[in-house]
């Protein structure tokens, strides 16, 4: 039983890293500016350009993509525009109706 985990978790691994560089590419893909959203319509081209810089847009996807890495093992999934908290913070908040809704979903099946 614990060598099927462990094989389990093996083939985990490779999926979590497409899964990771997806959403990457995805989030890079979307078309408009994450600076020029955030400040909205009336900002300034300096506004821009400095929150682009503070955001690490301004460097190339590998280093962005690096950088993006680093905050995941770190457990920094950085800072949501919709709700302007931290992703974890947003994610731990929901966490509990998560639960909810996977036990009645198992109980259900």
């Amino acid at each position: 039983m614990l060598r099927y985990l462990g094989e389990r978790l093996l083939y985990a691994i490779p999926t979590v890293c497409c899964v990771v560089f997806l959403v990457f590419l995805l989030l890079h893909l979307i078309p408009g500016d994450p600076a020029q959203v955030m400040l909205g319509v009336g900002a300034s081209e300096r506004d821009i350009a400095s929150l682009r810089e503070k955001l690490g847009l301004d460097r190339p996807l590998t280093i962005q993509f690096a950088r993006y890495l680093l905050g995941i093992f770190r457990g920094d999934l950085g800072d949501s525009f919709a709700y302007r908290k931290e992703v974890l913070q947003v994610v731990l908040e929901r966490f509990p109706a998560t639960i909810e809704l996977t036990l009645a979903a198992m109980v259900l099946a």
